[in-house]
Parts: C-alpha cells; structure tokens; sequence
C-alpha cells in the first residue's frame, strides 16, 4: 500500500524544541510497517512555498504518486479545502483529529466533510460528527511506539519513588507542590521544570525506574492570557492570527478542562512503569482500572494512593506487569493501524 503523509515534522514548527510527536511515533510506526510504502510531505514544505503554491505541490505528488492513501495528521490551516476535495476525487483521505475533545467547533467539524474518512480521538466526538452529516468516522486512540518505549528491567524501581515527565502548567505544579508539602519527592521533568527537558531515552529509562509515574492532565487555567487568548486568536501554521468567530471560539475555550486521554498513559505502560493518573475521556476501556493502572480522585487521594503503593511492593509491580502486558498486547501503533486499514479498506 502506498500512503501519502503530512504533518508536522518539528514540534510547532520549532526546530529547537525537536521532532514533533506525530513525526516519531505517528509517521515512525507507519514507516516500520511491513507492506507500506511512505511518503512524506512535512508541514514545514508548505510553510516554505505558501499556502497556495505548497498546496498545489502536494496535489501534483498526489497526482503522480497515485497513493492508496493521503493520510493527514491536522494541525491548523495548512490544507487548503479546495485542494482537499480534489484529492478526495484521486484516492481515499483520513485525516486524524488529535483534540477533538475541545477543538471540534472551532476546528475539526470545517474540514471533516472534505476528507473520505476521519480519525477522532474523544468518545463523545462520535455523536457530533453524526450530527453535522459525517458518517465515515472511526473512534481510534493513541498508543505506543514500542520500538521506542520498551521496558528495561535492570532498571526497574532503581530510580525516583515517584516522577513526572511532562511540560510545566500552574495547574501541575499546584499538584507537584501539594505533594511535596506532604513529605513526597517527586523529580519532574520536561520545559519549565528545574530538571528541563530530557532525551526519549532517558524517558524511556524514567518510566521504567520510577516506582510510581504520574500522568498529571488537570484542567488548564481559564483566565490566563493564552486561554483567553483562545477567544479573539487562533494559530495559522506558525503564527497567531485574529479571529472573530466569538461564539464557536467560546464553545472550544470552555471545552478545554475536558480531560483526554494522552499517549502518556501508553508510553509510561509499555515501559513497565507503574502508572497512576486521573480519569480521562473513557480510559476505563483501554485499562482496568485498579489492576493495570490506577486512578486518583482528587489531590487527597492522590497522596494517599502514592504512600499506599510506595509501601505495597509486590501489588505495585503486578499493576505494572499487567498494565505492561496488555499495553504490548493491544495498545501499540500497530495495531491501531492494523483497525484503521480494515474498516477503510474492508
């Protein structure tokens, strides 16, 4: 099968802050499949030309390539609608919708009709997109690169009691400090935090060490310049733009506080780790919950369920075996490829 790919290849076109998730994992585990034949055509190409020219390019490589597949992971405006719709004409297109859980009015539902199938994250995104007349949808979910996330078991419970890798937020750290005003250690990592951002290999190397890896999503907060921002700008590829559309801007901003699943809760699973972290979305259909990962209610909850299974040895690490096995099992991009290939193509 021959798929045309676009997306981004650095994070928020940053080449500073590096590859972009979807570039390694998303584009990664196509490029690992057997039968697949990928080509790229970055984000980034389009920046370089223009909107119109570097369109027009990625409908000429359609046009020649004659793909089985144009596989699109969405970002902001990139793709133009006309283009889209000439390209629906030439093969089957999916796009993948990524944060449909907040951007679907202000986003996902504009561009979902002009592709042949749609790929959504957020459960309850499904009965929306019924109710604006797109009915090729499949419910799919992230997963994890188990080329790159694999446990290492010398390294097991060798490391921090309890680690967080993710960006700072002041929510996070709302949490981070309760925590640590109650006697528990927790070495965080990523942009922001005294630790700073950190290689995939010493990712992979902290999930599989830690006793306990929290997967920290609160809620964001809502009266802080970039969230209101969110009402009257939106970004267009690199940069911030006006928009005016108040209402379905507002629709998205009080969205925002929905808690979705993250590539996280797989990643940290599929290295061994012991995850605890929130509810999100339906996670309860990927885990059980209580036996392969575990859910913390509230901040109170939280510390106690981490002096719990800090002292619980032997219970923590067949939580961990179990929610390692069944992430190995079903949870990888493989897999979910291997689903999405079969209903567009049954």
């Amino acid at each position: 099968m021959k798929i045309v790919y676009t997306g981004l290849k650095y994070t928020n076109y940053d080449p500073g802050l590096g590859l972009s998730f979807e570039h390694n994992s998303v584009l990664g585990a196509l490029n690992k499949t057997k039968g697949l034949e990928i080509i790229d055509f970055p984000y980034e190409r389009i920046l370089e030309l223009g909107r119109e020219r570097g369109n027009a390019e990625l409908l000429d490589l359609i046009n020649k390539e004659k793909p089985d597949l144009f596989l699109a992971f969405m970002f902001t405006d990139e793709l133009l609608i006309s283009v889209l719709e000439k390209i629906k004409e030439q093969t089957v297109s999916l796009a993948w919708f990524s944060d449909d859980h907040w951007r679907f009015d202000n986003y996902s539902k504009h561009y979902a009709p002009h592709f042949s199938w749609i790929i959504t994250t957020y459960s309850k995104a499904v009965d929306r997109y019924i109710k604006n007349g797109v009915k090729n949808f499949i419910h799919s979910q992230w997963a994890a690169d188990c080329d790159i996330f694999k446990s290492n078991y010398d390294k097991q419970n060798s490391g921090p009691d309890v680690s967080f890798v993710g960006a700072w937020s002041r929510p996070r750290q709302k949490i981070i400090s309760a925590l640590k005003n109650k006697g528990i250690n927790v070495e965080c990592y990523g942009s922001g935090w005294l630790n700073g951002r950190i290689s995939s290999d010493k990712m992979v190397e902290i999930f599989s060490s830690s006793k306990i890896n929290l997967a920290l999503n609160p809620a964001p907060g809502f009266l802080n310049k970039n969230s209101l921002g969110r009402l009257l700008f939106r970004r267009s590829m690199d940069k911030i733009v006006p928009d005016f559309n108040f209402w379905s801007n507002f629709k998205s901003w009080i969205h925002r506080g929905i808690p979705q699943i993250k590539a996280r809760h797989f990643e940290i699973s599929a290295c061994g780790g012991f995850l605890m972290t929130s509810m999100a979305d339906n996670l309860g259909d990927y885990y059980k919950i209580g036996e392969e990962i575990v859910i913390y209610k509230d901040i109170k909850d939280l510390i106690d369920k981490i002096n719990y299974y800090l002292k619980n040895d032997k219970e923590r690490k067949k939580i961990a075996e179990a929610g390692y096995l069944r992430t190995t099992n079903e949870h990888t991009y493989e897999k979910r490829f291997e689903e999405i290939f079969k209903i567009i193509f049954k």
